[in-house]
C-alpha cells in the first residue's frame, strides 16, 4: 500500500485478507497495453485488471503478494521507473 500511495498515476483501495490488489491507473492507454509493455520493457508480470472481469476502462492491474520482500520490492521498483519514463 506504500508503494501505491508514493507512485503518481497509481490509487488502491486496501485489500482486506487477499493476498491480491487492484490498484487502478491514470494512464492513457487501456490497462491491456500497460501490461504487454511492462513485461516487454522491465520483465515483470502483472495482470490486466480487465481480464479479471474489472469495468472496462477503468484501467487496473493485478498486483499478487506472494513472492518475498525483496522481489516484490524490485518488482514495484520496476513499475515506478516504468510509470515515470512512460507516464512523467
Amino acid at each position: 500500500m506504500k508503494w501505491c500511495a508514493e507512485t503518481p498515476r497509481v490509487n488502491c483501495v486496501a485489500p482486506r485478507g487477499a493476498f491480491y490488489a487492484y490498484p487502478s491507473l491514470d494512464i492513457p492507454e487501456g490497462d491491456d497495453v500497460f501490461v504487454t509493455e511492462l513485461i516487454r520493457q522491465k520483465h515483470v508480470t502483472v495482470v490486466h485488471g480487465s481480464g479479471f472481469g474489472q469495468r472496462p476502462g477503468t484501467k487496473h492491474f493485478r498486483i499478487v503478494f506472494l513472492p518475498d520482500e525483496k522481489t516484490l520490492a524490485a518488482a514495484y521498483s520496476a513499475i515506478g521507473d516504468f510509470m515515470h519514463e512512460r507516464y512523467a
